[in-house]
C-alpha cells in the first residue's frame, strides 16, 4: 500500500509516460525497460537497482548460452547449463521466502566462507527475487528456449521481469505479450483507450483505499490487523483482500495500459463462481493462466507421452495436484501451504470428473431447478473457501 501513496511513485508514473511520448530511438521495451530502470533507481535506490540489473543481466546470459547450445545440438551441455540456471531461480526463489537476504545471513556465509561476495550475491538473489519475478522467470525460459521466442536485450528484459508499475503484486505478465508491443503505437490518447485507463485506476484506488481500508478500520480499529480466530473471521478477510488485491492489479493494469504495456485482467467477479474450479479461473486469472500454461499443461503431456492416452485420467490428476501444491508453496514454503494445495488439486479434480458424469447423463431439469443448484453451489465454493482460508490463516495473519 505504500507504493502507492508515495507521491514520488505518482510524480513518476506521469514523467514515464510523457517521456514515452517523445520516441526517443530504440523500441518500446527498450524505452520502457531503460526508464523503469531511472523508476526503480527513484523508487529503491541505486543498490536495489543494481541488484535488479545484475539478476536480469544473470538470467539474460544463462538463456543465450542454453538456446545457443540446443541450436549447435550440444544436448549435454545445454541441459546442464538448464539445470545449474533453474537451480540459480530455484536458489533465489528459497532465499526470498526464507528471508535469508538479510545482512545477519549476509555475516554469517561471511564467516563460513570469506572468499564468498555475499554482500553482491544475497541481495541479487533474495531482495529481488520476489515470487511474480520467479514465475515470470519461468514463463521467459519456457518462452525462449521450447517455444523460440526471440529474447530481448537486458534493459527491455528489466522492464518484463520487474516493472516497477507491478512490482508487489503483479499481475503475471506473458513474456511473449510483451516482446509482441514493438512497433506498435502507444493508443492511451484515444478517447475510449482514456476512459478505460481512468476507469481501472481510479476504481482500483477505490477498491483499495476505501473499501479493503474500510473493512479493516471498520473491523478492527483505525491501526488494527486483520485476525482469523474463529471460521466467521475468513469471510472478513477473503472480501478485505479481494479488494485489496484486485484493487492493487486494476491501478497496475490501467498504469500498463496508459504505458502500452500488456497488463492481464487479474479478477473476474470470483464471488459468482460455482465450482472451485471457476473461482480459480476468476480469481488471481493470470496466476492461473501461468499455472495452466507452464505447469499443468506440460506435465500431463509429459505424462501421457510416457504412460500412454489410457493413463490420461490418472496423468489429468496427478498434474493437477502438483500444479496447484506449487501453488501453495508459491504462497508459503510450509507443510500447511503444501497441503492447502495437494487439497485444492484434488477437489478440482473430482468436480471435473463429477461434471463429465452429470453431462453424460442428460437430465433435464426445470428453471427453478437450475437457479436452485447455482445457488447451493455458490454456498459450496464459499464455504470450502473460507473454510480452507481459515485452515491457512494463522501462517498468513498469526494471531
Amino acid at each position: 500500500m505504500a507504493l502507492f501513496i508515495n507521491p514520488t511513485f505518482w510524480v513518476i508514473t506521469v514523467a514515464v509516460y510523457l517521456l514515452l511520448l517523445v520516441r526517443f530511438p530504440g523500441s518500446l521495451t527498450f524505452r520502457f525497460g531503460l526508464l523503469n530502470l531511472i523508476a526503480l533507481y527513484l523508487l529503491l535506490g541505486w543498490e536495489t537497482t543494481f541488484s535488479a540489473l545484475g539478476f536480469v543481466c544473470l538470467v539474460w546470459v544463462a538463456i543465450n548460452l542454453i538456446t545457443a547450445l540446443k541450436t549447435k545440438q550440444i544436448s549435454n551441455s545445454s541441459s546442464l547449463v538448464l539445470f545449474v540456471f533453474f537451480g540459480i531461480l530455484l536458489l533465489s526463489f528459497l532465499l526470498h521466502k526464507l528471508n535469508l537476504g538479510n545482512t545477519e545471513f549476509q555475516n554469517q556465509i561471511k564467516q563460513i566462507s570469506p572468499w564468498f561476495p555475499a554482500e553482491f550475491l544475497l541481495p541479487i538473489f533474495a531482495t529481488l527475487s520476489f515470487s511474480y519475478i520467479f514465475v515470470r522467470c519461468i514463463d521467459l525460459s519456457r518462452s525462449c528456449i521450447w517455444g523460440n521466442t526471440p529474447l530481448v536485450d537486458p534493459i527491455s528484459l528489466v522492464g518484463y521481469l520487474i516493472p516497477f508499475h507491478m512490482l508487489l503484486a503483479g499481475p503475471i505478465n506473458i513474456y511473449k505479450e510483451h516482446v509482441n508491443i514493438n512497433n506498435k503505437n502507444i493508443d492511451s490518447t484515444h478517447p475510449t483507450s482514456t476512459i478505460l485507463i481512468i476507469n481501472e485506476i481510479t476504481t482500483g484506488l477505490f477498491y483499495k483505499f476505501v473499501l479493503a481500508e474500510g473493512i479493516r478500520i471498520y473491523f478492527y480499529g483505525l491501526g488494527g490487523n486483520i485476525l482469523v480466530t474463529e471460521w466467521s473471521d475468513s469471510t472478513i478477510l477473503i472480501i478485505y483482500v479481494f479488494f485489496d488485491f484486485a484493487g492493487y492489479s486494476k491501478i497496475a493494469r490501467g498504469l500498463g495500459l496508459l504505458y502500452g504495456i500488456p497488463t492481464p485482467i487479474n479478477f473476474n467477479a470470483p464471488f459468482l463462481a460455482t465450482s472451485i474450479t471457476e473461482f480459480f479461473v476468476r480469481w488471481h486469472m493470470s496466476m492461473g493462466q501461468f499455472v495452466l500454461h507452464n505447469l499443468f499443461t506440460p506435465i500431463q503431456l509429459v505424462l501421457v507421452r510416457k504412460l500412454g492416452v489410457r493413463w490420461a485420467a490418472p496423468a489429468s490428476i496427478i498434474s493437477m495436484v502438483i500444479s496447484f501444491g506449487f501453488v501453495g508453496l508459491w504462497h508459503r514454503l510450509s507443510w500447511t501451504w503444501l497441503l492447502w494445495g495437494v487439497v485444492m488439486g484434488i477437489i478440482m479434480t473430482a468436480e471435473k470428473f463429477t461434471q463429465t458424469f452429470l453431462i453424460s447423463q442428460k437430465w433435464g431439469l426445470p428453471e427453478y431447478a437450475k437457479t436452485t443448484i447455482t445457488s447451493l453451489a455458490r454456498v459450496y465454493v464459499y464455504s470450502i473457501i473460507t473454510l480452507t482460508i481459515y485452515f491457512v490463516s494463522s501462517e498468513v495473519f498469526p494471531v
